[in-house]
Parts: C-alpha cells; structure tokens; sequence
C-alpha cells in the first residue's frame, strides 16, 4: 500500500469516528435518540468500517 492511500485512509477513519462522536453527542445533548439518528449514525460507520479493513488489509486485495 502507498503511503498516499494509507495516510489517506487514516485521515478518513479519523474524521468517520469524530463525525460519529459529534453526531451522536449532539443527538444525546438535544434527547433525540432515536431511529433516525442511528440512520444518521449507520452510514458514517459503515464508512469507517470498510476504511478500517483497507488499512487491515483484510478485504482479500494483496
């Protein structure tokens, strides 16, 4: 893996996880958890998943 696609995949993992915290903070500091903000949640750590197992190498690509 190059160091531009990996310093690129860490950058995003970091920004997923921070996008997930301060979702989920805002939504706990209003009282509004409920379905649609895991709906607002699903996506961005779906992201850093898959992010997550590029930088694992774990997606079967060599």
């Amino acid at each position: 893996m190059s160091t531009q696609r990996f310093v690129f995949l860490i950058m995003l993992v970091i920004l997923c996880a921070a996008l997930t915290v301060w979702v989920g903070a805002m939504a706990a500091s209003s009282g509004n958890l409920n379905g649609q903000t895991a709906m607002a949640l699903l996506p961005l750590v779906m992201l850093a998943s898959i992010a997550l197992r590029a930088l694992t190498n774990r997606g079967g690509d060599e």
